[in-house]
């Protein structure tokens, strides 16, 4: 990692002198697969696709994307793209009495996942897709490894497929009234979730904390804000989420 003075200086004006070591630590390692004890996690964290995972680390731990800007005590919590569980352990720390439901179609993922959180008894790890509907899905890897990888719709029953699971039947089987807080980075699967059937959960939901992959479908920005369009919320920029807070 080359040393940039600008970079760092502003990590260090913004988060400190050990988000600094961190990242530096970090990149300069040689170890792939690490177990990591960091500031904002009681137990250690298990990473996977190491320079992506970093990155991401850093994002959640330091930077704090997923910081909300008004209180909130919630009791469930749904992570949809919940990757090796980053997120998900995040929420579990500041969050210990919310129920948090962790969602990751991605075999491998889902294996990180779950060692990230089997020390927290409020998470609990479902491996399949989020998307509007009962189907089959095909994961793909465009490239960029198991921290981006999308879904598209398939016929075929395979190892390679998942199952999917919808933001209704998890209401439905928690038998809850409502999601506290939906968290979403769905790497594009965004335009799907907002296109079709969404109106009954939708109207449940007090924050999204969303990335919406413009770079993947320019279109999806915009569905997401018809399909909010009728509702009353805030909204700010957490970094790469935009965070719309429906209270």
């Amino acid at each position: 990692m080359a040393f940039n003075f600008k970079y760092h200086q502003s990590i260090f004006k913004k988060y400190g002198l050990k988000a600094i070591l961190f990242l530096l630590r970090s990149k300069l390692s040689k170890n792939k697969l690490v177990n990591r004890k960091i500031t904002g996690a009681k137990y250690p964290i298990h990473l996977s696709n190491y320079s992506a995972d970093v990155s991401t680390l850093f994002q959640i731990f330091y930077a704090k994307e997923y910081e909300l800007s008004k209180s909130i005590d919630p009791y469930f919590i749904v992570d949809c793209g919940a990757n090796i569980g980053l997120s998900a352990v995040y929420y579990a720390n500041i969050y210990p009495n919310a129920k948090i439901i962790a969602i990751e179609p991605d075999k491998s993922n889902f294996y990180f996942l779950k060692k990230n959180t089997v020390n927290y008894s409020n998470v609990v790890c479902i491996n399949k897709a989020i998307w509007s509907k009962e189907k089959n899905l095909k994961i793909i890897d465009i490239g960029t490894g198991n921290w981006s990888l999308q879904t598209v719709e398939t016929n075929v029953i395979d190892d390679d497929s998942v199952s999917t699971i919808t933001l209704t039947q998890i209401l439905d089987e928690y038998a809850v009234d409502s999601i506290d807080i939906l968290k979403i980075d769905i790497e594009g699967a965004e335009k799907e979730l907002f296109s079709n059937n969404y109106e009954y959960w939708l109207y449940k939901t007090k924050i999204i904390a969303i990335e919406l992959h413009e770079n993947i479908d320019k279109e999806i920005p915009l569905i997401f804000f018809k399909a909010i369009s009728n509702l009353t919320y805030s909204k700010y920029q957490s970094g790469e989420n935009l965070i719309c807070d429906f209270r």
